[in-house]
C-alpha cells in the first residue's frame, strides 16, 4: 500500500478518535451539569422538562406541556432558559419553527416564535450524538424568570401536521447562581 494512503488512514483514524473523545466528554459535562434531568428535586432552583416522541412524530395540536414544579423558591430571577431538541438524521428540514408560552404572571400569556436552526447551509447536522440520532442546545433566553407553578407549553408551527424524525424536546433552566 503506499506510504500516502497509510498517512491518510491513520489521520482518518485520529480524526475518529478525537471525534469519539470529544462526544464523550460533552456527554460526561452534560450529564454533571443537570442537562440530562437529575437537577430540579426542589432543593435547588434547577427545572427541567423532557416530552419524548415514542414514533418519532410530534402532531401540532399536541403541544408539549410542562409546569414548574421543582424550584425551591418561590419565583427565580436572572437565569437562562435552555432549549435541548433531538431528531434523527432523516429530518426533512434545516430548521424548526417552534412557539413558547408562558405566564410571567398570572394574567399575561406571552408567546415567543424560536427559529432553530439543526443544519448549517451546506446541510451539515448543527447537533451532536452517535447514529441515527442527534440532539442541539441553543439558549432560548437570558436573565428569564421562572416561577413555581408557572406553566411553560411548547409546540411546533411548522407548515404541516406533523413533524416526523423528532424523537424528544426539553425546556431547562440553569439559575444564575
Amino acid at each position: 500500500m503506499p506510504t500516502a494512503m497509510v498517512r491518510h488512514r491513520q489521520a482518518m483514524s485520529r480524526a475518529a478518535v478525537n471525534r469519539l473523545l470529544f462526544a464523550a466528554v460533552l456527554f460526561l459535562s452534560v450529564a454533571s451539569c443537570g442537562i440530562t434531568g437529575s437537577r430540579g428535586n426542589g432543593d435547588d432552583n434547577y427545572f427541567s422538562s423532557f416530552a419524548t416522541f415514542g414514533d418519532n412524530r410530534w402532531l401540532y395540536s399536541e403541544p408539549v406541556e410542562m409546569r414548574v414544579d421543582t424550584l425551591r423558591d418561590s419565583v427565580a430571577h436572572g437565569g437562562t432558559l435552555v432549549l435541548s431538541l433531538r431528531h434523527t438524521d432523516g429530518y426533512e428540514y434545516s430548521n424548526i419553527w417552534l412557539e413558547l408560552s408562558y405566564m410571567p404572571d398570572d394574567s399575561t400569556v406571552v408567546a415567543d416564535t424560536l427559529n432553530v436552526m439543526l443544519a448549517d447551509t451546506y446541510g451539515r447536522w448543527l447537533g451532536h450524538g452517535s447514529g441515527p440520532s442527534l440532539q442541539l442546545t441553543d439558549t432560548v433566553a437570558k436573565d428569564f424568570m421562572l416561577r413555581r407553578g408557572m406553566p411553560l407549553k411548547l409546540r411546533h408551527i411548522m407548515r404541516l401536521d406533523t413533524l416526523t424524525n423528532i424523537e424528544q424536546v426539553g425546556i431547562v433552566y440553569l439559575p444564575k447562581d
